[in-house]
């Protein structure tokens, strides 16, 4: 499921792509080159996702490769802004419009329903019709040239090479018709066909223009999270005066200052100070978050109450921010396996109408009219013309491309957009308890041990655990500090996953964790049992404590429920999904929250091999299976599921080992998730049986002469729209179910 080692990941930028063909000739060369892995080229993005062996030096030359084909390709950081394109793009349908509308007004001629519609003289007169013809033929239209041309030259047919071939027939024969009519004085404007090649490009371009378009809404987000990352920060150097700087002039280890109301530059921790800090636009979580001494800060977050000092632990590319772009990145250049079949179709589709044109040409003027070369011609052009597999090679990455990107405003990031079609199908969903259902912030409710110990085994606990991530150790040292004891350091801790601490402290040995950390110690904690089993019920969770190989006492913690865990539960449910809770806490702690929650399936005390192994029993008997966690021990169950999924609060190692992750810690978010992979999918449906059926439709009745070219252009290029339409209401879809 996850990306080995041995492999490596880039990304580039690539312009001159027109359709689904030009996507596919790209990953069939590319897919060949020695030490590439893997290639998913996106038409609508522009882009290529690559995975290359590890240590291989060939971006170089899959550029040079690439320019070969014909097209021009960058890596995302040489990537320009869309907004040039975009405005030189729609000035282009705009000057074509104009010149196409006087022919389109003229062409009302060649209908008898419309006859008799006032039309102007001179837009009648096949010199004019020529003069507005030409500059978008052979100026607007010269890219179409262009493109046609290097695909020729490199043994491969894309939709410039049917636009090139239906308008230049257009034109040419309509060009012909004028020079004989200006040679013989007549002007029959029903011998022209100048509006068909016009309105192809015309059709063409703003369907090329509603695809940019539609690019660069959905790239809003990430054009957002870019600009969070302040320009200037002010920096303490030594305790002198504060001092303004670049942002590109700041190291790791830093000391910066952040007044009220500024962003956080770059991830780091609080040296100094104290404020409420907005996390929403990073985290989704609409309450600022308290951050004193050594809490984290988050790069894009922004300082409300007070002015704060921080130590820069993380910059660019490698904050949460910037990996946050970066993922968001691959997510939209990546393709779902079901785009992977439709580019199959997209390669050969092309040639395949090259076939039916010439066909279609030759059995109209050889058999059905013989000797109407004229007729035979057009209905030739009408093929070429609707045949055209655009909306075909539009249908999957436009809506992953948006689904992503409302996704992400949703707090809601998917790795890559195979895991958008993977996720739909999950049938189990085991989750973690604690930090997952749970807060993960316990605290300590009980401290049960012999008479007149109670300080001196927590004080001795509270520096065992101090510096220790998990939550329950930061419970027991903020008790410990809440009672006014003084907690010392420890360098000699040893957290073992799953289990417990095992740590040194004033030459005692201590170890604290669960029963099987204790069993595994040999260490009998029988007489604590009785007293223990009561707290259980209450759904507390116990931590046994060995001082010496000598078993000292129990600390019961308590972890509530996040409030949004019910009513997301409820929702999957709903859905048709089982939901398991999976957890290393005693059976009666974990039943206990299990019952609040509304799950009735519960595996407990399980460490982190255990549910790996529960995750492939499931998957051997045939589930699709999802875990969602936010620990250590959670990562090598995500990995190993069909598709993981990491809260917003967990820990790093969750989130890489994760294939989704949510930037925050509402569980809805993991309903919504499989709502958005849901309607992601039925929209890429929709889009798959529009064009489809559009081109099986089509092709027949263009093939009888029931379509002119131009209808036919634009009923092409109407094709496309409704696709990109189609997906852009992804954007305003609701994930709530």
């Amino acid at each position: 499921m996850n990306e080995q080692v041995s492999y490596q990941k880039i990304n580039l930028q690539i312009e001159g792509m027109t359709c689904a063909a030009c996507s596919a000739r790209i990953e069939k060369v590319i897919g060949k080159m020695a030490g590439v892995h893997e290639i998913a080229v996106n038409l609508p993005m522009g882009s290529a996702a690559l995975v290359l062996d590890a240590g291989t030096e060939l971006k170089g030359e899959i550029i040079e490769r690439i320019e070969k084909l014909g097209y021009s390709a960058r890596s995302f950081e040489e990537a320009s802004d869309s907004q040039p394109a975009i405005f030189g793009l729609g000035a282009k349908l705009v000057i074509s419009a104009l010149l196409t509308l006087p022919l389109l007004w003229a062409m009302v001629r060649h209908y008898t329903m419309t006859s008799s519609l006032w039309i102007p003289d001179l837009f009648l007169e096949p010199w004019f019709q020529w003069l507005l013809a030409t500059p978008v033929q052979f100026a607007i239209g010269a890219p179409f040239y262009f493109n046609a041309w290097k695909a020729i030259k490199n043994k491969s047919a894309n939709m410039d090479v049917l636009i090139v071939l239906s308008t230049t027939c257009a034109y040419l024969y309509s060009h012909y018709m004028t020079i004989h009519m200006l040679r013989s004085g007549g002007a029959d404007p029903h011998a022209v066909y100048f509006e068909t090649s016009a309105m192809i490009i015309t059709a063409v371009l703003l369907g090329k223009w509603l695809e940019a378009s539609a690019k660069e809404r959905s790239m809003k987000t990430i054009h957002r999270l870019r600009r969070l990352s302040p320009q200037t920060v002010t920096i303490i150097r030594n305790e002198m005066q504060p001092e303004v700087i670049s942002i590109k002039e700041v190291k790791i280890g830093d000391m910066l200052l952040i007044l009220p109301g500024e962003v956080v530059p770059a991830d780091g921790r609080v040296i100094r100070g104290r404020s409420a800090v907005d996390e929403a636009f990073i985290t989704g979580e609409s309450v600022p978050v308290e951050k004193r001494q050594y809490d984290r800060l988050i790069g894009g977050s922004v300082i409300r109450d007070e002015a704060i000092t921080m130590q820069v632990t993380a910059l660019g590319s490698q904050t949460a921010l910037g990996k946050m772009i970066h993922l968001m990145e691959e997510a939209q250049g990546s393709k779902a396996e079901i785009g992977r079949y439709v580019d199959r179709i997209a390669a050969v589709f092309v040639p395949t109408v090259l076939v039916l044109a010439l066909l279609t040409f030759c059995i109209w003027s050889l058999w059905l009219t013989p000797g109407d070369i004229k007729g035979a011609l057009f209905k030739a052009i009408a093929v070429l013309v609707i045949a055209c597999p655009c909306a075909l090679g539009l249908a999957t990455p436009t809506s992953i491309l948006v689904g992503t990107s409302r996704a992400l405003e949703s707090g809601i990031l998917f790795k890559e957009g195979k895991y958008v079609e993977q996720l739909q199908q999950i049938d189990i969903i085991l989750m973690d308890k604690t930090g997952t259902l749970t807060h993960g912030t316990p605290r300590v409710t009980d401290v049960i041990t012999d008479p007149g110990q109670e300080h001196r085994l927590l004080r001795l606990l509270a520096a065992a655990e101090n510096g220790i991530e998990h939550p329950y150790a930061k419970a027991i040292v903020k008790e410990a500090v809440r009672r006014g004891l003084q907690v010392k350091e420890t360098t000699s801790s040893q957290a073992i996953t799953g289990l417990g601490v095992k740590a040194r402290v004033d030459e005692h040995e201590i170890l604290i964790g669960s029963r099987a950390f204790m069993n595994q110690a040999e260490i009998s904690i029988q007489r604590f049992v009785p007293v223990t089993e009561q707290l259980e019920r209450e759904g507390k969770t116990m931590l046994f404590a060995a001082v010496d190989g000598v078993p000292a006492g129990v600390i019961a913690l308590m972890d509530t429920l996040k409030a949004s865990t019910p009513q997301a539960l409820r929702r999957l449910k709903k859905m048709g999904i089982i939901v398991v809770m999976v957890t290393g806490d005693h059976r009666k702690t974990a039943n206990a929250i299990a019952e609040r929650a509304g799950i009735t399936t519960v595996y407990s005390e399980m460490l982190p091999q255990d549910k790996v192994h529960l995750v492939r029993t499931l998957q051997q008997k045939g589930k699709r299976v999802a875990m969602v966690g936010d620990g250590v021990n959670d990562a090598p169950a995500l990995a190993a599921a069909d598709i993981g999924i990491a809260v917003g609060t967990g820990s790093e190692i969750a989130k890489d080992a994760a294939d989704v992750n949510l930037l925050h810690s509402d569980l809805g978010g993991v309903a919504d998730a499989v709502v958005m992979s849901r309607k992601t999918m039925r929209n890429i449906r929709q889009n798959l049986i529009f064009a489809l059926m559009y081109n099986v439709l089509a092709i027949p009745l263009a093939f009888m002469g029931l379509l002119t070219p131009w209808i036919a252009g634009t009923a092409m290029a109407l094709s496309s729209v409704s696709v990109v339409t189609n997906a852009s209401r992804l954007q305003k879809a609701s994930w709530r179910n």
